[in-house]
């Protein structure tokens, strides 16, 4: 037994492929929630585009990188800091402006 009739099914059909902001949109239209809509989505075979993932950590230094430049700035070479990466960031940040 479904929770769609033919007509509500053929609402999600015409908005392949469904995408996370078209399921909220049909799902508000249809008085069923975001999720039932996705998952009716899949089980009639219908493409569907989730939402992009936030990257975990913005693109930027790492802290090997840190330390490298720590070593530098102290005219060291980084084996000599072997376990300074596992610093935080903000923790290498701080050593960095200090000796630069």
């Amino acid at each position: 037994m479904s929770n769609y009739t033919d007509k509500e099914a053929k609402v999600i059909a015409s908005a392949s492929p469904l995408t996370f902001e078209k399921a909220q949109e049909i799902a508000d239209q249809l008085g069923k929630t975001q999720r039932s809509v996705i998952a009716k989505a899949k089980s009639m075979g219908l493409a569907y585009i989730p939402k992009a993932k936030p990257a975990k950590r913005p693109a930027g230094e790492t802290k090997a990188d840190l330390v490298n430049r720590i070593a530098v700035a102290l005219g060291s070479d980084s084996a000599e800091l072997v376990g300074l990466e596992k610093a935080t960031t903000a923790s290498l940040n701080a050593i960095l402006a200090r000796v630069i």
